[in-house]
């Protein structure tokens, strides 16, 4: 890992400048983004549509499942783009690491993801009151889903903590080892506009996911597949789009966790020792 030549600059951005960033990373690395995506969420999107219009059967109206099937994925996101989380923070410094490698290096990071996503964030307790009560839940699952988002408004950055960073959850018996532990982690980063790079993040992606899904409906009509709107493929456009807007949301959140630790604890200039400490290191060998 060549510390002074990251593949992004390192510098302060502004929250539109990093939505600029956000289109150009996505753009050079969309296919093994999008081979993140597949693996990761695949398996979240087949229960949901599972809980949603299998399991119970007739049990509700299509558009209200949909709609319960939209609000799970809201509440899944973060935990759906871990990998991509993962391949970013390798990609950032390594070039583009491949799929097996991202996967490899993720599965030997620790599992607080688990606590942290599925149940602080309520990612499981949703889903299991989805997969009981169905659309009879809907009022029950959209008041916890305000409250999940609350807490990932003021905690952004959980993901890239957990797997960047992989902060111990306690500190070491050993009272002499003082170890930087997750909660104090948190909240020494979740300081000054995170909340509202948060907001910015779900207004933009509410507006990516009306525009992604009218498109994958213009090209349906373009190609005479006679997908309207209230046809049964309405209700795989609409999941396909917001899986496509968290993976979007993803890379930009990494990228405001990158500017965050720029401006909050001069990274920038961290980096830059740390490249020549390497360099060094580096001369001393030969």
């Amino acid at each position: 890992m060549d510390l002074s030549q990251p593949h992004i600059a390192i510098r302060e951005r502004t929250l539109l400048e990093i939505f600029d960033l956000t289109l150009h990373v996505y753009r050079d690395h969309w296919k093994n983004i999008l081979s993140m995506l597949v693996i990761n969420a695949l398996p979240l999107a087949i229960a949901n549509a599972v809980v949603c219009h299998v399991l119970h059967r007739g049990g509700g109206d299509l558009p209200t499942e949909l709609f319960l099937g939209l609000l799970l994925i809201a509440n899944q996101a973060q935990i759906g783009t871990l990998l991509i989380t993962q391949y970013l923070g390798t990609a950032l410094f390594s070039g583009k690491p491949t799929v097996g490698e991202t996967v490899r290096d993720f599965l030997r990071t620790s599992k607080s993801w688990i606590w942290n996503h599925g149940f602080i964030r309520m990612a499981v307790p949703i889903f299991c009151l989805v997969a009981a009560f169905h659309t009879s839940s809907l009022a029950l699952v959209i008041t916890l889903l305000l409250l999940a988002l609350m807490i990932r408004a003021f905690r952004p950055f959980i993901s890239e903590i957990l797997i960047l960073e992989k902060p111990p959850r306690k500190s070491p018996k050993d009272s002499s080892v003082r170890a930087i532990t997750l909660k104090r982690r948190a909240s020494d980063l979740h300081r000054g506009g995170v909340v509202a790079g948060f907001f910015m993040s779900c207004i933009l992606g509410g507006f990516l996911l009306v525009t992604l899904t009218s498109l994958f409906f213009h090209v349906d009509t373009a190609l005479g597949l006679n997908g309207a709107w209230d046809s049964p493929i309405h209700y795989i456009y609409w999941p396909l789009a917001a899986w496509l807007v968290a993976s979007f949301l993803a890379v930009f959140r990494f990228l405001y966790y990158i500017n965050t630790r720029i401006t909050q604890e001069g990274w920038e200039i961290r980096l830059k020792l740390m490249a020549e400490r390497q360099k060094l290191l580096a001369e001393d060998e030969y």
